[in-house]
């Protein structure tokens, strides 16, 4: 073989799982993903990488509408034909990239084993402001993201952010055998809850990114040192204990309730211009 070929044939090596996409072939996987979303049968529920419809088929036995986001025109074709030979008439298959796919504007919930390598534009779509119908995902993640994302302190701001508006929680380890390819490393099963009463006003959300990145920029700082920049001492002294801290904690140790009380006080007593951007 020539150098040419052996470009070309480089080049044509496996690219039906270029998301990172493992399917899914766990029964017992399948079952604890219906158990932990609890799906009522008005619900509408979108399944993101829905590969051959594993997943898919036993979530349009629970709920009202099952939208399947498939990527891959073979499994997208695929999954049609199973519509028609099931005539499942509430499961729709969507051939599209999740990124660009436009999301529901009623309220919907996810439930999906999505492409590893982009876990992080899902959750970007899901939980900002075109996410703003959904009430609930349980998704299938990497294993070590999964323990990122349910950590109790978070210093990422993104996901810090995040957390003011929905509540993540880590339900099970899933060994890597339940998937095909299987993935080099075990995964998890995480949920994302809407939280009934964001921590602060959805509005503030990127006001208040700027703010954790000023608090978090020294981590190890105790905290009456970290916002002494933006709080008067005498605003300090009342700030702190309405938030339940103490000047000896650190910034990394401000729990999720914390922060939002005090960034509620940055609003109220820190005139505007002095707020970080």
């Amino acid at each position: 073989m020539n150098k040419q070929a052996k470009r070309i044939h480089r080049n044509k090596r496996p690219q039906e799982n270029f998301t990172g996409q493992h399917l899914l072939h766990s029964p017992k996987t399948i079952k604890r993903m219906l158990a932990v979303a609890g799906l009522k049968p008005n619900d509408t529920v979108v399944d993101i990488g829905a590969g051959k419809g594993g997943l898919t088929f036993p979530l349009a036995a629970q709920a009202g509408k099952v939208i399947a986001v498939e990527i891959d025109a073979t499994f997208s074709q695929l999954l049609r034909n199973k519509v028609l030979a099931s005539e499942s008439s509430n499961v729709s298959i969507v051939q599209a990239d999740i990124r660009t796919f436009r999301l529901p504007t009623s309220p919907f919930s996810v439930v999906a084993n999505i492409p590893f390598s982009i876990t992080t534009p899902i959750l970007e779509k899901l939980l900002g402001a075109e996410g703003k119908a959904m009430q609930k995902a349980v998704l299938i993640v990497e294993k070590g993201a999964a323990k990122r994302f349910t950590g109790e302190a978070p210093r990422d701001t993104r996901l810090l952010m995040w957390k003011m508006f929905f509540i993540f929680k880590l339900d099970s380890v899933i060994p890597r055998t339940h998937f095909a390819p299987p993935p080099r490393v075990d995964a998890a099963l995480i949920s994302i809850t809407r939280r009934q009463e964001p921590l602060i006003p959805m509005q503030e959300a990127k006001r208040f990114r700027a703010f954790a990145a000023y608090v978090l920029s020294a981590p190890q700082l105790v905290v009456g040192e970290a916002l002494r920049g933006l709080f008067t001492a005498a605003q300090l002294k009342r700030v702190l204990p309405e938030a339940g801290l103490s000047r000896e904690n650190t910034a990394q140790e401000i729990t999720l309730e914390q922060w939002g009380t005090l960034f509620h006080a940055m609003l109220k007593h820190v005139p505007s211009y002095r707020w970080p951007r």
